[in-house]
């Protein structure tokens, strides 16, 4: 019996393994395009709009947000912030490549810090993002984040613990 476990655990643990690769792999193409968002929202922003449709909704929490405000908030940040680090940890929890229509669900990290203004400010969320194929580039059509509480802060690390994690 104890032989019967460990062969099942291993196909268990193996199926797993093979099925978390083809997942990862399947989803690439989307998630490229969200690292390629990341790495101009920080320094570009002002090149963001092609990877957006033109029907675009984004939603944050509980409000909606235009990409053009959007843009300015994060040229606004770039012009008070001096020595500014943005970052990223994401992490795909599901996703589903179509023919035309795409999807990605995700947790996020987000985290700029600048030296000039000792700025630390972080963000934890769950997003889904619908991706449309247009002119063979994967567009973002669907936005839609929620904040959740930051748990790599502990309530001694930093003061502002209870700000970062609210008690809903």
């Amino acid at each position: 019996m104890q032989k019967f476990n460990f062969v099942a655990r291993f196909i268990l643990a193996l199926s797993l393994v093979l099925s978390s690769q083809a997942f990862a792999g399947e989803t690439d193409r989307l998630t490229s395009v969200l690292k390629q968002i990341d790495g101009l929202a920080c320094t570009q922003p002002e090149k963001l709009p092609p990877f957006y449709t033109k029907d675009l909704v984004i939603m944050v929490d509980d409000k909606r947000a235009a990409l053009e405000n959007r843009v300015k908030d994060y040229q606004q940040m770039m012009s008070d912030f001096r020595d500014m680090k943005c970052r990223i940890q994401r992490q795909v929890l599901s996703g589903k490549m179509g023919k035309e229509v795409s999807y990605l669900l995700v947790d996020e990290i987000a985290s700029i810090t600048s030296k000039s203004t000792d700025t630390d400010e972080r963000q934890h969320s769950v997003c889904s993002y619908t991706f449309v194929l247009e002119n063979s580039k994967w567009k973002i059509s669907l936005e839609h984040c929620s904040s959740l509480p930051d748990y790599s802060i502990n309530p001694e690390d930093d003061a502002l613990y209870y700000f970062h994690n609210p008690i809903y």
